[in-house]
């Protein structure tokens, strides 16, 4: 019986990924979980394995060729089975033909130096200073790929020099600004958005975050407040179970799990890997793994597991001297937090002007899901847990 290799889910902002290159070839004996290829996405890349042993009978998608999630990219069964039926089903259910890479002479090229490319190849390019319109395309639409960009780099081509100043330039909106720009579109249209806000006075958490700092950077650990603001959620996920839940067509579906994104910046844009089961995890766990995601993103080194099952995020502008915002969603989740940077402010205590460190943390909830009165009352609990921090420590 033959079995079929897919291109499995993506994720809502992952839709298709290139096959960048075939490990194995049409004929060649597979073991169960060996891989099979290399894909390339906006935001990740990762292998197909054989889903049991056999032959590799068919491929579906030649190499630079672009699949979508779900496709059955190849076959695999027992040598000289006869998988015609299974062939004509697949051609045509795959109906469109082939993303192939053009031809170098019709390839366009983007004004003042801008030329369409992978995020693993602009990474490269700009660590070595590599002008990417120098380099020669050979993915799908003529992107430029990682492998392209490594062979520039083999034949010893000329570094970048500084050019003249050009009045403006033209942004391809591919890869990972591409991915971010449907994502967000398809939430803003699709869920009934509210925001609120709370003013958190963070100026305990602040003094113990000084204090278990330096200590825990001993341990290799770099403590932000975001764990802090993780755990404190879960807490309100306890009293308030519909924060932790996503909208689906015409059902609402609550997590009896937290599966927490997080919102990383790189080079290329954001992306939201996910810290997997924190109800369950203490801050120092999830410091400890905040610090290994984070990396990994901006290594570029992300897995697919990495950025699947989120079933609510957190974002951290406020590293960045963000004050106050009204973010979007991440579909199919109900709930997004948002902290705002954390600065010293008088404020009145017990009819006092004193001077605290004080921080806006904002909600963005689906309307659909989740009452204005219960958004409300998940955010005070939240902003009473970071309040009260050593609490946190306790558990």
């Amino acid at each position: 019986m033959a079995f079929e290799v897919k291109l499995s889910s993506l994720g809502v902002s992952i839709t298709e990924g290139t096959i960048v290159r075939w490990l194995k070839q049409e004929g060649e004996r597979v073991e169960k979980g060996e891989i099979l290829a290399e894909v390339e996405t906006e935001k990740v890349n990762f292998e197909i394995v054989a889903p049991e042993a056999g032959v590799l009978l068919k491929v579906f998608y030649g190499e630079k060729t672009i699949a979508k999630a779900e496709a059955t990219v190849a076959l695999v069964g027992a040598e000289g089975e006869d998988i015609s039926a299974w062939v004509a089903k697949i051609l045509r259910d795959k109906k469109e033909p082939d993303k192939k890479a053009v031809p170098l002479e019709k390839r366009e090229r983007i004004v003042a130096g801008k030329t369409k490319a992978f995020p693993a190849a602009k990474f490269l390019a700009k660590e070595q200073g590599i002008d990417l319109a120098e380099v020669p395309g050979t993915g799908p639409g003529g992107q430029v790929t990682k492998e392209d960009v490594e062979k520039f780099i083999a034949r010893g081509q000329p570094r970048r020099e500084e050019g003249i100043p050009e009045l403006e330039e033209i942004l391809p909106l591919v890869g990972i600004r591409k991915a971010i720009a449907d994502g967000m579109s398809l939430s803003v249209r699709t869920a009934a958005h509210v925001t609120t806000v709370a003013e958190v006075d963070m100026t305990e958490l602040v003094r113990l975050r000084s204090e278990r700092a330096p200590k825990w950077k001993e341990e290799g650990i770099s403590l932000t407040y975001v764990p802090f603001v993780i755990r404190a959620a879960v807490r309100g996920i306890e009293k308030f179970p519909i924060l932790n839940s996503q909208t689906l067509a015409d059902r609402i579906i609550i997590k009896k799990y937290v599966n927490f994104g997080v919102v990383v910046a790189i080079a290329e844009g954001l992306v939201t890997p996910v810290l997997k089961r924190v109800e369950s995890r203490s801050v120092k766990e999830i410091a400890r793994m905040m610090e290994d995601i984070s990396s990994r993103a901006r290594e570029r080194k992300l897995t697919l597991e990495d950025m699947r099952g989120g079933t609510i995020t957190l974002s951290n502008p406020g590293v960045f001297g963000a004050v106050l915002a009204t973010p979007i969603i991440y579909q199919p989740q109900n709930a997004l937090l948002w902290m705002g940077r954390i600065a010293k402010m008088p404020v009145v205590r017990e009819d006092a002007i004193v001077i605290r460190s004080m921080m806006y943390l904002c909600l963005s909830y689906d309307h659909r899901a989740i009452d204005g009165s219960i958004g409300a009352q998940f955010l005070q609990s939240v902003r009473k847990t970071l309040e009260d921090p050593e609490t946190l420590l306790e558990e």
